[in-house]
């Protein structure tokens, strides 16, 4: 098939990851994949793509509306010849009406969030009408993720398909001994965003460090909240305990390296980075949102609400047993198993194949 997948822009994010990973991974199956870029922005995810012989285009969205953007993924879709025009975040609002200008009529548009946060009002008021009336077919990453498409949209859930994100968990690094040497390492990889509710964590993190001061904090990313994180870190003098890492193009090192991973979100989807991190084997501490309880239960990790003083006890409950270290770790790397992304990429192409044959 010739598959055409649309994204905004390829920032170092969960959406962007899954759609590289899919695009390697449809490619493997023999499938010929056109990515689109709406902006001009590169990445370590272009490059890699770009390295790997994926035909990558951008698109040089102005900001704000760009109504160009409609003809320009047209002319793109003709081109390629496309079957399947595949959208993600807020593509769908440009892309939808392309791909019924070029007669393409297998359309999927994955939903990497809670229906009701992933876009904006408008952006959700075209979704409906497309989702309604233009066989666009919603893919939800979870079953709770589907019932907020279901509220939000007024679809039949009989026409959500549930697809897991997935990851080449080759890549992982699988941890293996789990005693910490030095200092006790926690790692949080996300968006500097409310989402990510870095400043509970950080709250979580100096109830901890107060009483085990051989602890370090560890935040791989970056974001419109980065000023207010810093300022809070500052603010308790937590700075020298609090590592900030940047972005980074390859976290796999980092996951290894660590003692536990932590991800205290006010909402998810289908995290790439808990995925991950479950592929490395990594004790968890994360908020029970979303759809982080269909990926890990009270058995492969320590799962709270969104209050700082639960996120510590989940700390401390790790920091003083190595076996609880051990045990949670390694069934959480069992867990990952389910999360691979060549079992993505087929899930994808059963939709592909009977989009638009059973709705147009």
């Amino acid at each position: 098939m010739k598959i055409v997948q649309i994204m905004p822009e390829f920032g170092l994010a969960g959406a962007e990851t899954m759609c590289e990973n899919l695009t390697y991974e449809l490619c493997k199956l023999g499938h010929d994949v056109t990515v689109i870029s709406m902006y001009e922005y590169h990445s370590s995810i272009t490059e890699r793509l770009e390295k790997a012989g994926v035909d990558v285009r951008y698109l040089h969205k102005k900001a704000g509306i760009d109504l160009s953007m409609i003809g320009k993924i047209r002319r793109i879709l003709s081109e390629t010849k496309a079957d399947v025009v595949h959208t993600h975040l807020y593509c769908a609002q440009y892309a939808i009406p392309a791909a019924i200008f070029a007669g393409v009529k297998h359309r999927v548009h994955t939903v990497h969030n809670v229906a009701e946060k992933e876009n904006g009002k408008l952006a959700r008021k075209l979704n409906k009408l497309f989702f309604k009336h233009f066989h666009v077919i919603p893919v939800a990453l979870s079953e709770l993720i589907r019932d907020t498409i279901v509220e939000e949209y007024g679809i039949e859930k009989c026409r959500i398909p549930v697809i897991l994100n997935g990851i080449d968990l080759s890549r992982c690094i699988l941890k293996e001994n789990y005693d910490y040497v030095g200092n006790f390492k926690i790692l949080h990889i996300g968006r500097f965003s409310e989402q990510k509710n870095h400043i509970g964590l950080l709250k979580a993190f100096k109830l901890f460090h107060d009483k085990h001061p051989d602890s370090e904090l560890w935040l791989i990313g970056d974001g419109e909240n980065k000023t207010e994180i810093e300022e809070y870190v500052n603010d308790n003098a937590l700075m020298p305990y609090v590592k900030f890492l940047g972005l980074q193009s390859n976290v796999y090192n980092f996951l290894h390296d660590a003692d536990i991973f932590t991800l205290p979100s006010n909402y998810e989807g289908i995290p790439m980075t808990l995925i991950e991190a479950m592929g490395t084997g990594l004790p968890i501490v994360a908020t029970a949102v979303g759809g982080v309880p269909d990926m890990l239960d009270k058995d492969s990790a320590i799962l709270t609400n969104i209050d700082p003083k639960e996120v510590f006890v989940g700390f401390e409950r790790y920091y003083l047993d190595k076996e609880l270290r051990c045990e949670y770790g390694r069934a959480a790397s069992n867990r990952a198993k389910d999360f691979s992304s060549m079992t993505m990429a087929k899930e994808y192409l059963k939709i592909y194949k009977t989009n638009g044959v059973n709705h147009e």
